[in-house]
């Protein structure tokens, strides 16, 4: 009777396993196959990533500070992640803009990156936007979007930054910036 009971029991796991499996399978076909869900699980990544970058990376070496990591789905096509961090008396804004009409039904490839950076009173200096393949999005490419902007920045005299305009393109969420 209690090997009975056992094999009950046992068969009982079994067909409630079977159940929960055969419901992954379900939400994998439903929501993990969506480009939707894609975007997420690439911005979950990337949000590990800029944490890393400013504990063990070059930023941090730079005493970079990370001020805030934020999402926006606001709008129904572009998604958006953004991080806000400070260096000595600068602050600065990555904007990382998928649109969901860029992504292909096997893999996302392409982001658009934008970075400003900001003076200590809170004044737009210089803006930089740029399509970027989403397998060279790392620190070191965020570096060297902010080592152009301040490259062809030089070139320019700069006398009055305040007249930049803070313009947002049509891929940006306005409403979290």
């Amino acid at each position: 009777m209690i090997f009975e009971k056992n094999i009950y029991t046992f068969k009982s796991n079994i067909l409630n396993m079977t159940k929960i499996l055969n419901f992954d399978k379900f939400l994998n076909e439903k929501y993990m196959e969506t480009p939707e869900h894609r975007i997420k699980l690439c911005f979950d990544q990337l949000e590990k990533n800029i944490r890393h970058w400013f504990e063990k990376g070059t930023l941090s070496t730079q005493k970079a500070e990370l001020v805030d990591i934020k999402r926006s789905t606001l709008t129904e096509i572009d998604k958006n992640l953004i991080f806000d961090f400070l260096v000595d008396d600068f602050y600065y804004q990555v904007y990382v803009i998928i649109s969901l009409q860029d992504v292909t039904e096997e893999e996302l490839t392409d982001c658009y990156v934008k970075v400003k950076k900001y003076n200590g009173d809170g004044v737009l200096l210089r803006r930089l936007g740029k399509d970027v393949p989403l397998s060279e999005l790392n620190e070191d490419k965020i570096l060297e979007l902010f080592a152009e902007l301040d490259e062809k920045s030089d070139s320019i005299k700069d006398e009055a930054p305040s007249v930049l305009s803070d313009e947002d393109t049509d891929l940006e969420d306005t409403s979290i910036s």
